[in-house]
């Protein structure tokens, strides 16, 4: 699954998008976490695939899609992603946004360049004040220890990327996480969401806060809160098949 696809241009560099499940099912864009790539969403999408159209896409610099030259930033990915769902014609599809994917998938809802019809932000900040806990684990990662948790998956990456410079693509992460300027997280931008919002949070995620996914919440309008006991920030690939039907159950009726 997500083996095959194209390359979409967004200017400085081409993005890699790929598709699976059912072709005549409303459409799911699903946007991955930082350093992670379009085969993160593998676990869930085998729930998703019987339904729906899934569109994958790998953020610049990850899986196999190039960094190109601009800075990495949330308004950057949302600005790609925005060149991507116009030249596939997708502007109203539904997205599952996890972490990174999530905070993009807020600020694409929240621009209205595109009209989701639905979004599902899964383990996402919207905000990330100065003295949020999360800030001063973004600052003491390193790559040694990412690499000693996650060496698997870079080893992917370096498989998959064209122009694998993993150290390059942790370093412009990082900062990204740790910005606190217009082009990082949406803040007060998510009040102006319209489209159907489920706020996906599992209680023991160790970056997102029960607050601040309940916050989140109650700044969008109608929008619906999923609060998961047990589960951790990689819940979607954890245990999707507890998650899949409470999702099921959003895009079914919510969206009707």
């Amino acid at each position: 699954m997500f083996d095959t696809g194209k390359f979409v241009s967004v200017g400085d560099t081409n993005l890699f998008v790929s598709e699976a499940g059912n072709p005549k099912g409303r459409v799911i864009v699903l946007l991955h976490g930082g350093l992670q790539s379009r085969l993160d969403f593998i676990p869930l999408a085998k729930h998703l695939s019987e339904d729906y159209r899934l569109i994958a896409i790998d953020t610049r610099g990850h899986g196999r899609s190039g960094i190109g030259t601009a800075p990495l930033t949330y308004r950057q990915l949302q600005d790609d992603f925005t060149v991507v769902l116009t030249t596939m014609g997708l502007q109203k599809s539904g997205i599952i946004g996890h972490s990174d994917g999530g905070i993009v998938a807020l600020r694409l809802a929240a621009s209205r360049a595109v009209q989701p019809e639905f979004v599902i932000a899964v383990g996402a900040h919207w905000v990330l004040p100065e003295n949020d806990p999360t800030r001063q684990i973004y600052q003491t990662i390193t790559l040694e220890k990412w690499r000693a948790m996650l060496g698997n998956q870079i080893s992917i990456y370096n498989t998959e990327n064209p122009d694998p410079d993993f150290g390059k693509l942790f370093t412009a992460a990082t900062q990204m996480w740790l910005g606190c300027d217009e082009d990082a997280y949406p803040g007060a931008s998510v009040k102006n969401i319209r489209c159907p919002l489920l706020v996906v949070h599992g209680d023991d995620d160790m970056l997102v806060s029960r607050q601040q996914a309940f916050d989140l919440t109650e700044q969008v309008k109608g929008a619906r809160l999923l609060n998961l006991p047990f589960a951790k920030h990689t819940l979607l690939e954890d245990m999707p098949e507890s998650v899949f039907p409470f999702l099921q159950n959003f895009i079914t009726r919510v969206t009707i």
